[in-house]
């Protein structure tokens, strides 16, 4: 009788799957200003139950009262993003830096409710803060919490 062998192919653990916006709690944590701008620091918080990963740049909206988009934030800058993972309870940051004025314009409105869309997901986080439907917003990339 021949000996069995048997070959054990041992598979990598797999990763954990993009953060969705359900395992996910938005807050402003900073709103700063200076002249014909705000610098808005948000957090994300991870209130799931298992690790997620984090990969990109937030989509930024600014809705009326109604919740009808107002600004559609499509301009990104800083550094490049990098994928890490986000652990049960823990933070990540990122901020948006939105014009008030364009020097030529007395006053942009304020829109009640920001609506930040998670990167990998189409459902939004929405958080009641006012910002300025300014000329522009630029949106940095998320990092790991400090």
């Amino acid at each position: 009788m021949l000996p069995l062998t048997a070959s054990v192919a041992l598979a990598a653990p797999p990763s954990p799957p993009a953060c969705p916006s359900s395992q996910l709690r938005a807050a402003v944590t900073e709103d700063s200003g200076a002249m014909l701008h705000r610098d808005i620091e948000i957090t994300l918080t991870n209130n799931g139950r298992s690790a997620c990963v984090i990969d990109g740049y937030p989509a930024i909206r600014l809705l009326d009262a109604q919740h009808r988009a107002s600004v559609a934030a499509e301009s990104f800058s800083g550094d490049d993003p990098h994928k890490f993972t986000l652990a049960p309870g823990k933070h990540a940051t990122f901020s948006i830096l939105v014009a008030t004025t364009d020097g030529v314009a007395p006053a942009y409105p304020t829109m009640p409710i920001l609506a930040i869309i998670p990167p990998g997901d189409v459902v939004p986080l929405l958080v009641k803060h006012g910002v300025p439907a300014g000329p522009t917003i630029q949106i940095q990339a998320i990092v790991a919490g400090k």
